[in-house]
């Protein structure tokens, strides 16, 4: 093809080759009527076959036809269509200022980088009003002009190859019809494109831009098709530690692997880019959460009904190996250039699929309220106790709680830990269940999403940058949670916070242990105390320091907010301490991972720290409990 300099495409001159590709070539040309310079790109005749062409080039006249009449501010026009001794060509507006490509390779600071972006998701959007989906947006694709003004090009002609199911075997066998495997959507594999896999190719793309590097990579598009099916979306915060929680929230939503969970159209995307520019909120929850708000918010989509989501993961890695085995076994047949990328200023030619436009999601009214789903277990060391009740339940949330029953049990102590345990007394609780876990950060995030609980007063821990919207600490307790947030929360699951009673008895049983695994002094297999992470862990992590009734967690990790109101001892649950309207000084219990309010670092049952109702911060969770009537 490098023959073609020098010579005139009709009045068009070739000057030099700008890139060359699987499908196409890329030409500098001078247009010698309007005395302009142009970009040319010219159907490579050898990547189909003869019998092929007739269709191809009355396809291609059609279809360049409805493309020259998009005309958008960020999309490259279209100028002209010919035919130069059978050879199709397309003529374009030539763009001096390089691609995007040739900016990157370093982070780049993420308000330059929505900035950059913007123009190319209204592109985006235009296009798909006009129902064309592009299906190779990347930065070689993303031109500038010589003011740096950012322009899409590329899209609209392999969709002419595509229509006849043998057209589309030899375009993928030539390796032109599929897209760029490092920033095509996974259902691209498939040849299933919607709006939802431009925005998945953008999203990969403002990732490159901020991080310096690209979500999936590898020496094949099979490789990057298998990483994209079996490995988490490595997080933003890894490349830059210092991301703002959203953005990373906004990029982890546009990169779902699931395109339900994407943004469900561009202009929604946009709308979310503009927010992060101007410093309001969000709407961008991170997909970690999906199928637990579902079960705890009742807010299904119809049309992605929860009961088929194991399937749906079970399936995509399945096709992920059966595509890999399409690209072998095209290699092995000798197959031609494989999504051949042109280097530099243009590249093939994509294709354009005709849109066809997803609905709204339909989010159905809160689901009535069921009873609690009873999930008899057998009791992880439990105390003998005569009762009817099961020992393990879910509630109307959906959340696993555990079994207390009623009776007397010794409440303090007289020894040498916590004065104000002081003195031992017997005190008689109802039967009550009790969350076998720690509140996490995804239980409390459906409270949110549901729109009953505020967000955490701030989105880290004491030694993370992001911690609550961050799907690596999705089962680790939920901080920044003041006494009336934990209140808001339990109510909106139809429970309340534990009374000091009720969280000790579910702590020490009726033998008067000092820790809910008996009385062996802690270490950091039984719980989180200090010394041991300098920091939260998971929820479920302790299996050895269970309590008598199979609660986690009931020592360190985090104090844990109860109703009740900072009185000395003996307790008496009548004299005003469990009114939940009095104001005052509310107990937490537990311990925690750090030496905080005064304490030693002691994480015994009967120990009591009081706060501030209003104190949020770092080292205090919650737990839940409903009675057993």
């Amino acid at each position: 093809m490098s023959g073609l300099i020098g010579q005139n495409f009709g009045r068009y001159k070739i000057l030099e080759l700008l890139g060359e590709g699987g499908m196409a070539t890329v030409y500098k040309a001078y247009d010698t009527r309007l005395e302009r310079e142009v970009a040319i790109k010219v159907i490579r005749r050898e990547a189909f076959p003869p019998d092929e062409m007739e269709m191809l080039l009355k396809r291609f006249e059609r279809e360049s036809k409805s493309l020259g009449r998009l005309s958008h501010p960020n999309i490259v026009g279209v100028i002209d269509y010919g035919d130069f001794e059978g050879q199709p060509y397309l003529v374009m507006e030539y763009l001096s200022g390089g691609s995007l490509k040739d900016r990157l390779g370093r982070p780049m600071p993420w308000r330059e980088a929505i900035q950059l972006i913007l123009p190319i998701a209204y592109a985006l959007d235009y296009v798909h009003d006009h129902s064309i989906i592009n299906r190779d947006v990347k930065p070689s694709n993303i031109l500038m002009t010589d003011k740096g003004q950012p322009m899409l090009t590329d899209f609209g002609l392999v969709k002419l190859f595509g229509e006849k199911e043998k057209d589309a075997t030899n375009l993928t066998s030539s390796g032109t019809g599929l897209g760029t495997p490092d920033y095509m959507a996974p259902e691209q594999w498939t040849g299933e494109p919607t709006v939802q896999s431009d925005l998945y190719s953008l999203g990969v793309v403002l990732y490159e831009m901020i991080t310096g590097h690209r979500p999936y990579t590898a020496d094949t598009p099979a490789g990057v098709l298998l990483k994209q099916a079996t490995e988490a979306l490595p997080l933003p915060k890894l490349y830059i530690p210092d991301l703002p929680r959203d953005v990373e929230s906004v990029l982890l939503k546009a990169l779902a692997k699931n395109p339900a969970d994407r943004y469900t159209g561009m202009h929604i995307f946009i709308e979310e880019l503009q927010n992060l520019l101007a410093g309001r909120e969000v709407a961008a929850a991170t997909i970690k959460t999906s199928r637990l708000r579902e079960q705890m918010t009742g807010k299904v989509d119809r049309k992605q009904n929860a009961a088929l989501l194991p399937a749906r993961k079970k399936v995509f890695p399945i096709l992920a190996i059966a595509v890999v085995g399409f690209f072998v076994l095209l290699v092995a047949l000798g197959g031609g250039y494989f999504l051949l990328t042109t280097p530099g200023i243009l590249s093939p030619l994509p294709t354009p699929t005709k849109l066809v436009l997803p609905s709204p999601t339909e989010i159905p009214p809160t689901q009535e309220i069921i009873p609690p789903t009873v999930m008899p277990t057998e009791a992880a060391t439990a105390l003998p106790t005569e009762t009817s009740e099961p020992v393990e339940i879910k509630d109307i949330k959906n959340v696993p709680m555990r079994l207390v029953p009623a009776g007397e049990f010794t409440m303090g102590s007289d020894d040498t830990g916590d004065v104000g345990s002081r003195p031992a007394q017997t005190v008689y609780v109802d039967a009550f269940y009790m969350d076998k876990f720690e509140v996490s950060n995804e239980m409390y995030d459906a409270c949110v999403y549901a729109v009953e609980c505020r967000r955490p007063q701030q989105g880290g821990s004491a030694t993370r940058n992001t911690y609550f919207s961050n799907p690596v600490f999705a089962n680790y307790p939920a901080l920044y949670i003041d006494w009336k947030m934990a209140n808001a929360y339990c109510e909106w699951r139809g429970a309340r916070l534990p009374t000091e009673a009720e969280w000790e008895k579910a702590a020490r049983g009726t033998d008067a242990r000092m820790y809910p695994w008996g009385n062996q002094e802690p270490d950091c297999s039984l719980a989180n105390r200090v010394g041991c992470v300098a920091d939260t862990t998971p929820v479920d992590q302790h299996e050895k320091g269970q309590s008598p009734y199979g609660v986690y967690g009931l020592s360190g990790n985090v104090w844990e907010w109860t109703s009740t109101l900072f009185k000395k001892y003996p307790y008496d649950a009548t004299d005003g301490r469990e009114d939940p309207d009095k104001l005052g000084e509310r107990i937490a219990r537990g311990g925690s991972w750090h030496v905080f309010g005064g304490n030693s670092g002691n994480v015994r049952a009967d120990t009591r720290l009081k706060l501030d109702p209003g104190y949020f911060g770092g080292y205090v969770g919650f737990r839940c409990v409903v009675s057993v009537e």
